[in-house]
C-alpha cells in the first residue's frame, strides 16, 4: 500500500553471509522501523479520520462484515492489526479481541485509542512469526485484512500459527488486496512484476498511502508476492476446509495511483476494458 516504490529483486540463494534467520531479521527490522514511521503520519492522517473514530466510526468494510456478524463473546485474533481500528471496532461488535503487530509505535499508540474508547482490547508487540511465543490461547475467529501476507516470505508458516490459535470449529477470515493487482507497476499500468513468490523485494519507498501533505515518508522495505494457490493450500493441506472464497472487483480504499471511485467507497484502479479483481476473501474452517 505505497505511493511511490522502487523495486528490487533479491534472490535469497545468493545472499551466502546471512542464513535463514539472519535475513528474515533483517527484513523484519526494516519493516519495523518503516511502520513506527509510518505509525506517526498514519495518526494524523484523513485517511484514518480518528476524529470521526474515537466518535465511534466502524472501520471495518462491507466485504469482511458480512463474515463477521455475531460477534458477541466471540473471540478474536487480530493478526497484524497497525494501531488497531479494526481491532477495536471488533471489540465495539461485542468481541474479546486479542491483537498483534510489530510496530511498537503502533501497539503503544493502539493501546491509548483502547482507552479512549473504553475497549479491552489486549494488544501485543510480536512479529506475525512469534505470535505463538506470545498469545497462548484459542480463538473462535483469527482475522486478517488488506497488507498482511506482502510482508511475510512463508505461508505455510503463517498457516501453521493460524491453525494453532484457532478452536475447533474456529474460522480464519482473510480479507487482502489480490495478487493479480500486484503485478502491475502502477506507474505504467503494465504488468511488470510476478504473480507468485520466487523472491523477495526490496523497495525504496516514498511517502505512504495515508499521507497527507507535509514531509514526505521515506524508508526501506521488504515484501513478497503470493498467489492464490500459494495463500490458500497451505491451510487445506492443514486440514481446513475453504468454506468461502470471494474476488472483488473493487477495493475499498483509495490507496493506489489511477484509481478513480465507481460507486461511493469503491475504488478501481485503472483502464482495462475488463475488470479486475481487486481483493479476494478466504474464511477457513478448522475441523
Amino acid at each position: 500500500m505505497l505511493l511511490v516504490s522502487f523495486r528490487f529483486d533479491i534472490n535469497l540463494k545468493n545472499d551466502s553471509e546471512m542464513n535463514e534467520n539472519d535475513q528474515l531479521r533483517k527484513y523484519f527490522e526494516a519493516n519495523k522501523e518503516l511502520w513506527n514511521n509510518k505509525t506517526d503520519v498514519h495518526i494524523e492522517s484523513d485517511f484514518y479520520d480518528n476524529e470521526s473514530f474515537l466518535s465511534g466510526r466502524n472501520s471495518l468494510n462491507d466485504i469482511e462484515l458480512e463474515y463477521l456478524k455475531d460477534l458477541k463473546g466471540k473471540k478474536v485474533l487480530h493478526i497484524q492489526c497497525h494501531f488497531g481500528q479494526d481491532s477495536i471496532s471488533l471489540a465495539r461488535m461485542g468481541a474479546e479481541v486479542t491483537a498483534t503487530d510489530i510496530s511498537n509505535k503502533a501497539i503503544n499508540a493502539a493501546r491509548k485509542f483502547n482507552e479512549a474508547c473504553g475497549t479491552d482490547v489486549t494488544f501485543v508487540e510480536t512479529d506475525t512469526y512469534n505470535i505463538g511465543n506470545y498469545v497462548e490461547e484459542k480463538f473462535d475467529i483469527v482475522f486478517m485484512s488488506y497488507g498482511v501476507t506482502c510482508w511475510l516470505p512463508d505461508i505455510n508458516r503463517l498457516s501453521e500459527i493460524v491453525n494453532a490459535r484457532l478452536k475447533p470449529g474456529g474460522r480464519l477470515i482473510c480479507a487482502e488486496f489480490h495478487p493479480m493487482l500486484f503485478t502491475f507497476d502502477f506507474d505504467t499500468d503494465k504488468i511488470s512484476y510476478g504473480y507468485n513468490n520466487t523472491h523477495v523485494y526490496e523497495e525504496d519507498v516514498e511517502g505512504t498511502y495515508a499521507q497527507n501533505e507535509g514531509k514526505v515518508l521515506r524508508g526501506k522495505e521488504y515484501c513478497w508476492q503470493h498467489s492464490l494457490e500459494e495463500l490458500s493450500m497451505p491451510y487445506i493441506k492443514r486440514g481446513m476446509n475453504l468454506s468461502a472464497f470471494r474476488e472483488y472487483y473493487y477495493s475499498p480504499y483509495n490507496i493506489f495511483d489511477s484509481m478513480k471511485e465507481v460507486e461511493k467507497g469503491k475504488f478501481v484502479y485503472g483502464d482495462f476494458p475488463y475488470p479486475i479483481p481487486h481483493v479476494y476473501l478466504f474464511e477457513f474452517t478448522k475441523k
